[in-house]
């Protein structure tokens, strides 16, 4: 069979939409379709190359990487299809730092992201609108667009829309619904910050691409942190939390300026 033959579909995420339910309880259960896991993502290239099922599912979540990685895997494959998630951005970025703080970033959220576009996270990292132009730009194909929202609200509705639009079919009874990572606690984060800030002033690098660093120089911190949090759960919360890790009224009036981007992407969600 042709490359240009093969149907091929790219899940990219966003990161903190509930990709990593999917990648492990969905994905790998749908039938008629060639699933790529997320840990052989660096590889997807050759595996569609060199074999010949009809249809493939590649899954990887991205934030900043979104238009490097998509636009590397239409220049291979143009007839890809791709599938994307958006979550409310108060609850998205509330996430994203949540994840960036349990990874030893001990800024505050303020830092992390601000009105004035000088934090960590950046306007043009929030703006929807951005990534659906970037699909546009090289993708001729109709995307699936999905809320994260959906997926909490009526389950087996979204998951069916993923398997219609991938021409894939799956059971019921396969599926768990079961959360796969559960999240720490405001307690906990902010114990965590409060350590990292002194112990580990700048976070442990991240290496994807080599296994060998990572185990070393990644992993052993990764075990730290986990076991710090653990700790944390034990102590007091009056003794650890002086103040919230997010402000609700800062973040409700920071987001007030993504209203119409998430406005947009309920007018052409599936």
């Amino acid at each position: 069979m042709k490359n240009s033959e093969k149907e091929i579909y790219f899940h990219v995420g966003l990161a903190k939409t509930g990709s990593t339910f999917l990648q492990n309880n969905f994905f790998p259960k749908l039938k008629d379709i060639k699933y790529i896991s997320t840990h052989k993502y660096w590889r997807c290239i050759n595996i569609i190359k060199r074999t010949n099922y009809k249809s493939y599912l590649i899954s990887r979540e991205f934030d900043r990487q979104f238009e490097f990685e998509v636009k590397k895997i239409l220049k291979e494959f143009p007839q890809t299809k791709i599938i994307v998630v958006f979550r409310k951005h108060d609850k998205w970025i509330s996430s994203q730092f949540k994840r960036y703080s349990k990874n030893g970033y001990h800024w505050s959220f303020e830092k992390f992201y601000n009105n004035e576009n000088t934090g960590f996270w950046r306007k043009e990292d929030m703006l929807y609108s951005i990534k659906m132009n970037i699909i546009k730009k090289y993708s001729n194909n109709k995307p699936l667009v999905l809320r994260f929202e959906e997926l909490k609200e009526n389950p087996y509705s979204y998951l069916s829309k993923i398997s219609n639009y991938t021409g894939s079919r799956y059971s019921k009874s396969d599926i768990s619904l079961n959360v796969v990572h559960g999240s720490w606690s405001e307690k906990q984060l902010i114990f965590l910050k409060k350590f990292c800030s002194i112990f580990k002033k700048n976070p442990p690098e991240y290496y994807a691409n080599n296994k060998i660093l990572h185990w070393l120089l990644y992993r052993p911190w990764w075990l730290l942190f986990h076991f710090v949090m653990y700790l944390a759960y034990f102590l007091p919360k009056s003794y650890i939390i002086k103040k919230p890790l997010i402000d609700k009224k800062y973040l409700s009036k920071s987001m007030k300026k993504y209203d119409n981007d998430w406005k947009k992407i309920l007018s052409i969600s599936d």
